[in-house]
C-alpha cells in the first residue's frame, strides 16, 4: 500500500509549483450516465486520487497558498441514510482525515460558501487571491452535466480579477516519476497478471471460445485479493488479432490459430499491461514462428535501447525501422514503407494509475518512468497477429523489465504447453 506520508509528499511537491496567493480546486468527479436508470462504474479522477488517497464520488480538494502558507480543505458527502441503504457506506470525516492526511474535512454542502469566502476580496484585509488552478483535463465531469471547463467559465464571470491556470501538466509530471512504493505496486500487479497468464497457458486448446479464455483470466485474478482488471481483456484468435482493440471475444479458437492476449490486473490501483501470443495447439508453424521471432527480437531490442534522454517518439522510430528491415529480409513486405500496413500502433506508452498514463511523447524519458514495450505485426490475409508487450522501469542507465518472468520464448511456450502444466512464476 502507498503510505500516508507519500500522499502528503505528493501534495507538498505540487504546492511548490503553485504561485503564491493562489487557490487550487481539484474534483474527484462523478459517475457518467450509462442508461436511463444506471451509471457506469465510478472511478475517481486519477489525479485526485494520486494526491488525496480519496476515491469517494463527488469529493473536492480546496487549497490556498498565501505568503507560502498552505491551507487544505477536503469536502466529502454528508451522511445520507437513504443513499447508504442503496449504494453503500460513505466515509466519515474522521476516516477521510485519517486516510488523506488532510485535517480540515468538511461536507460538500458547505463548499460554495467556503469558496466564496476564499475568493471574495472583501474578506481579505491584507490581500487576496488572484490566481486559481483547476485540472482542465477534457471531459472531467464534476457534476451530472458539468466539466471543470464550465466551472472555470462560471467563476470567471463572478470573479473577473482571477487568472485561471491549468494544474494538469504539473500533476502529470509528478505522476510520471514512480517512487519505490509505486514500483512495488506495479511489480505485484505484474506478478498477479502472470498467474493469470499461466492459467491461460495451461488450459489453452482448440475448440474453446475466446470469451472462455478471457473469463478464465478474470476469475483467476479475482481470486487474488479481488484484483480488478486494468482494462477489458483482449483475447483474439487468428485474424481477429489484427484488430488492435478487438472488442467482441465470441470467436472459436481453431486448430492452428495463434491467440493474442492483451491483459493485466491492478494492485492497489496500479495497472499491469502485458501482451502475449500463444499457439492454440501448442506448436508454432514455421511461418508463425518466423513472424513471432521478428516481434520478439524487436521487443528485446527496445529493452536494450531504453534509457533516460530518449523519447517515446525515438523508441517508435527505432521499432518501425527494425520491423521494416526484418520483414523485408523475410519477404513479408515488398518495400520498407509497407511496414505501416502490418504495424500500425506505437511501441510504448507510460503506465501507472492509468493503463495509459498521461504523457508528452516528445519529452525525454527519466529514471522512474514505467513504460510499455509492445511491438507487433499483423497479417490479416495470413490470419496471423502477434504482439508481445512488457512493462519496463526506466533506470539511471537503462531499464529493468518488470515482466521479465512472463514466458515469451518460443521453445519455453511450446514446452510448457506440451507438458500441460504451469511454468514457474
Amino acid at each position: 500500500m502507498i503510505s500516508l506520508k507519500e500522499f502528503k509528499d505528493r501534495r507538498a511537491k505540487l504546492y511548490q509549483t503553485m504561485d503564491d496567493n493562489s487557490v487550487l480546486i481539484l474534483y474527484c468527479g462523478v459517475a457518467k450516465k450509462m442508461s436511463y436508470d444506471d451509471d457506469y462504474e465510478f472511478l475517481a479522477n486519477r489525479n485526485f486520487y494520486y494526491l488525496t488517497n480519496i476515491e469517494q464520488e463527488g469529493s473536492i480538494l480546496l487549497v490556498t497558498k498565501s505568503d507560502n502558507i498552505i491551507t487544505e480543505y477536503l469536502f466529502i458527502s454528508e451522511y445520507d441514510e437513504v443513499k447508504e441503504k442503496w449504494t453503500g457506506i460513505r466515509l466519515t470525516s474522521e476516516e477521510a482525515c485519517k486516510i488523506s492526511g488532510i485535517n480540515n474535512v468538511l461536507y460538500l454542502n458547505t463548499f460554495d460558501a467556503q469558496l466564496g469566502m476564499v475568493l471574495d476580496r472583501k474578506e481579505h484585509v491584507y490581500g487576496y487571491f488572484d490566481k486559481l488552478y483547476l485540472d482542465l483535463e477534457p471531459e472531467l465531469k464534476v457534476a451530472d452535466s458539468t466539466t471543470t471547463k464550465e466551472i472555470k467559465e462560471r467563476l470567471s464571470a463572478n470573479f473577473s480579477y482571477l487568472q485561471f491556470l491549468d494544474i494538469y501538466p504539473q500533476i502529470v509530471a509528478l505522476r510520471g516519476i514512480k517512487t519505490a512504493q509505486e514500483v512495488e505496486e506495479l511489480k505485484e500487479a505484474v506478478t498477479k497478471t502472470n498467474i493469470g497468464i499461466s492459467k491461460i497457458l495451461k488450459n489453452l486448446k482448440p475448440g474453446l471460445f475466446e470469451y472462455q479464455l478471457s473469463s478464465l483470466f478474470y476469475y483467476t485474478v479475482q481470486d487474488l485479493d479481488f484484483s480488478p482488471l486494468s482494462f477489458a481483456t483482449i483475447c483474439a484468435s487468428g485474424a481477429h488479432a489484427c484488430i488492435l482493440h478487438y472488442p467482441t471475444p465470441t470467436g472459436k479458437v481453431n486448430n492452428g490459430d495463434l491467440v493474442l492476449f492483451d491483459l493485466g490486473c491492478k494492485n492497489n490501483g496500479y495497472c499491469a499491461d502485458i501482451s502475449r501470443t500463444f499457439p492454440a495447439n501448442g506448436k508454432f508453424s514455421d511461418q508463425q514462428k518466423q513472424i513471432y521471432n521478428i516481434v520478439l527480437d524487436c521487443n528485446k531490442m527496445i529493452i536494450k535501447t531504453v534509457k533516460p534522454g530518449l523519447t517515446l517518439k525515438d523508441l517508435q522510430e527505432k521499432a518501425v525501422e527494425f520491423l521494416a528491415r526484418r520483414c523485408l529480409e523475410a519477404n513479408l513486405i515488398k518495400s520498407l514503407d509497407d511496414i505501416h500496413k502490418v504495424y500500425y500502433h506505437s511501441v510504448s506508452h507510460q503506465i501507472g494509475l492509468d493503463t495509459h498514463d498521461p504523457q508528452d511523447r516528445t519529452l525525454p524519458l527519466e529514471s522512474g518512468n514505467i513504460i510499455s514495450d509492445e511491438p507487433g505485426l499483423y497479417f490479416k490475409e495470413l490470419g496471423i497477429g502477434v504482439r508481445i508487450e512488457d512493462d519496463l522501469l526506466v533506470t539511471d542507465d537503462g531499464c529493468y523489465c518488470l515482466s521479465g518472468n512472463v514466458i515469451k520464448e518460443v521453445n519455453d511456450i511450446e514446452k510448457a504447453m506440451l507438458l500441460g502444466k504451469n511454468y514457474e512464476v
